[in-house]
């Protein structure tokens, strides 16, 4: 397996204590601002397909399958990846920042600057996460408004964009969860 996967290069503890926050707080700001063009420019595509088609007419005595599931599975994905952006990032926040604790506390973290490097890895690892939970319940609903030729799912793309923005990073965002961890580790 490992001839066929390459080695994952870890950062060095120099390459940590390099990470300034406004430069990790842009990179954050360009994935976030690119996965929410993403679905912009999907749901352009997605209008452009839908508009350019005839309506779906259903065979008399056909159940339309394609427009009463399919939808219901993109508003239970929906609420379920909306409810996961907020969950799964705290797990991984909460266990990564476990895992730098006891690098301090086994005082293999000692400089304050790497400190600082690897709790703005672990904010973008979490940002990243949130935001693509939400992305793939927009994209979801966007395949549905295609494949029923109607833009009912809308909402459920309005909503998961909704939700993206407030996942959108911020520098007080940054600095009120980075002033959270460094309390948490007492630093």
């Amino acid at each position: 397996m490992s001839e066929i996967m390459p080695q994952q290069r870890q950062m060095t503890p120099e390459q940590y204590a390099e990470m300034e926050p406004d430069k990790v707080l842009r990179i954050m700001q360009i994935i976030a601002g690119a996965l929410i063009a993403g679905v912009v420019m999907f749901g352009g595509f997605a209008s452009v397909i839908v508009l350019g088609q005839a309506p779906v007419v259903k065979p008399a005595g056909q159940p339309q399958v394609v427009n009463h599931v399919l939808p219901l599975i993109a508003i239970g994905v929906f609420f379920l990846n909306a409810i996961l952006s907020f969950i799964i990032p705290k797990l991984i926040s909460r266990f990564s920042v476990k895992g730098v604790a006891k690098m301090v506390q086994d005082g293999t973290l000692t400089d304050p600057k790497e400190l600082l490097g690897r709790l703005l890895s672990v904010a973008q690892t979490k940002t990243i996460v949130a935001l693509a939970l939400v992305e793939g319940a927009a994209f979801f609903g966007l395949i549905v408004v295609i494949v029923s030729k109607s833009f009912d799912m809308l909402g459920v793309v309005g909503a998961s964009f909704c939700f993206m923005t407030a996942h959108f990073p911020t520098k007080m965002k940054l600095a009120r969860w980075l002033e959270e961890q460094q309390r948490f580790l007492g630093h």
